[in-house]
């Protein structure tokens, strides 16, 4: 199997509850509109949101999952194959033989696109360093390799030697990581790009980011001789781009507004945008542009709906 782009890491079901008036106090009872049950784990989304920016055949997905008797683990596989990823290394386990649901999340989300996520990683927590060996293949024919951290961060770390021992651009989104966790191997890795958000940036360097100038100086903290590009998010503020050549704020960019607000997905999408645009070609700064309008207009999407290229190129030409 051959695959330009390969996602390595968590597929989760998301139980989303939308139109919550207001996110619970201990005890609390709140109502909502709607709930949906969908696919989810951020490297299962940035699979699905690359392969559906570009050619079929052209993103492997590498993770694990687990057959459960309430056949949550049917919505990501299948999400991936409707998109055209390639599964061959996504192990599927039997119930019986290890006795763990697949990841889930459960995701509230008030009526203005904000959000919060309640992870149980499930059969994530037993991905390993022998699942990567096991897909070396699949890594060794790709050209870009995408790492979130929703899963053990010794295999993250892992596949991210791997990948870089095979010549890869490396992109890591640090989603999953917390104040317990603070993956300092990260920074002695060699990466492409590294994409916090501002939340993550502040774990990885201590620097409160709050605009250009501190989100400067936490990208000074980051950029190293292995780490190429720095590229921190920061919500309605937009994303700020630092590398030895290029200092950069990209504000949020003006699109069509719906009723819908969902920030599920957003930072995802970004990434996969970005990915997608960097396999079409496309210099970094301009990946960087593409990444934050595809994780905007994602933004006035309900749940994981992923931007497709025919909505980018309509906003490109609307100018």
């Amino acid at each position: 199997m051959k695959a330009d782009i390969v996602v390595v890491g968590s597929l989760n079901t998301d139980i989303i509850i939308s139109g919550v008036k207001d996110f619970p106090k201990p005890g609390q009872q709140v109502y909502a509109d709607e709930l949906k049950i969908d696919a989810g784990g951020k490297s299962r989304n940035i699979a699905q949101m690359i392969a559906v920016l570009t050619q079929k055949g052209k993103v492997a997905m590498i993770g694990k999952s687990i057959k459960d008797p309430y056949n949550f683990w049917l919505h990501p596989i299948n999400s991936l194959k409707k998109a055209g990823v390639n599964i061959d290394n996504v192990k599927i386990l039997e119930y019986g033989k290890v006795n763990k649901l697949p990841g889930i999340a459960v995701i509230p989300v008030d009526k203005n696109g904000n959000n919060s996520i309640y992870v149980i990683p499930g059969i994530n927590d037993n991905f390993s360093k022998e699942d990567i060996d096991e897909a070396r293949e699949a890594i060794a024919n790709s050209k870009y390799a995408v790492i979130t951290f929703e899963r053990p961060m010794k295999t993250a770390l892992y596949a991210i030697k791997v990948a870089s021992s095979f010549g890869a651009k490396v992109l890591v989104d640090p989603g999953g990581i917390s104040e317990a966790k603070h993956p300092k191997d990260i920074l002695r890795n060699k990466l492409f790009l590294l994409k916090p958000n501002e939340h993550e940036a502040k774990i990885l360097t201590g620097v409160v980011v709050k605009d250009f100038a501190s989100a400067k100086q936490a990208a000074k903290n980051l950029l190293s001789n292995k780490i190429e590009n720095i590229l921190i998010t920061h919500g309605k503020n937009g994303a700020y781009f630092f590398n030895k050549n290029i200092e950069a704020h990209i504000k949020i960019p003006k699109v069509r507004k719906s009723l819908m607000r969902d920030e599920t997905g957003c930072g995802d999408q970004t990434i996969a945008a970005l990915t997608s645009s960097l396999s079409d070609g496309k210099d970094i700064l301009s990946a960087v542009r593409m990444g934050i309008l595809a994780g905007t207009l994602q933004f006035y999407k309900a749940g994981i709906n992923p931007v497709t290229k025919k909505e980018l190129l309509n906003y490109i030409k609307r100018g």
